[in-house]
């Protein structure tokens, strides 16, 4: 990960065993699931062997979480705030899940990749600078925003309007979308209020091949954006949509 700090680095089966100890809810979607079948009698066993490799990687004393990864864990497992994402790359040993969030005034990110998983602590009051800074570096694509209705967009007919006197932007949002691309990265947005987290709707984060990156979502009024994929064009999309989820 980009962040400054070093990070934990734990086996994701190890990772679930102990977020399932510790009693800290669902696993976080960017975490997954157990998939690794433990008989009932090896099930002691197996939490012992993981509370003895904890404890040699300096993150538990016998049973116990040390006090900084236990923090760790239950801002990820109870966040007020968080932004995370899933990238699928054209090579797909790039390919990774990341999250970044805060509680308490305290943040901090996790990554996983296959089976690995990355943990470190990272500033919350650039919580947003530091999750869109561990997107890949990529130029935006030329163009300005391009903002359509949704049902226009699925009602669109590919072979386009054949009297149209101008360009026609739901044929060229739909070439972006079926072009050759390097990466697209799913982001969301959630916050916690009143117990419930909420999250938005997915921003598709789209490397096209020579041509660059783009911004594409739908707003809370079914319409669809297309804008260049700028840094400053995604902290500003996604910081407005924290707002609109802030209590009133």
């Amino acid at each position: 990960m980009a962040v400054r700090a070093r990070p934990i680095t734990v086996p994701r089966t190890l990772l679930l065993q102990v977020w399932d100890v510790e009693e800290l809810g669902d696993p976080h979607p960017v975490l997954g699931g157990f998939e690794l079948y433990i008989a009932r009698s090896r099930a002691d066993a197996f939490t012992h062997a993981c509370w003895q490799a904890l404890t040699g990687l300096g993150l538990a004393e016998d049973t116990t979480l040390t006090r900084e990864f236990g923090l760790m864990l239950r801002v990820l497992s109870s966040p007020d705030r968080e932004l995370y994402c899933w990238s699928a790359h054209a090579d797909d040993r790039q390919d990774r899940r990341f999250l970044f969030c805060a509680a308490g005034g305290e943040a901090t990110a996790m990554q996983v990749r296959g089976e690995v998983v990355s943990i470190v602590p990272v500033e919350e009051h650039r919580l947003l600078e530091q999750f869109i800074d561990e997107l890949p570096e990529f130029p935006p694509a030329p163009g300005s925003e391009l903002t359509i209705a949704e049902r226009e967009f699925e009602r669109h007919d590919e072979s386009g309007n054949l009297f149209s006197s101008g360009p026609d932007p739901v044929s060229e949002l739909t070439q972006q979308l079926e072009a050759p691309r390097e990466a697209i990265h799913q982001i969301y947005v959630a916050r916690t209020l009143g117990g419930t987290l909420r999250r938005s709707r997915p921003f598709s984060v789209i490397d096209i091949s020579e041509e660059g990156r783009v911004l594409v979502f739908v707003d809370g009024q079914d319409h669809l954006h297309r804008l260049p994929g700028t840094p400053m064009n995604l902290a500003k999309t996604l910081a407005a949509t924290w707002r609109v989820m802030a209590p009133r």
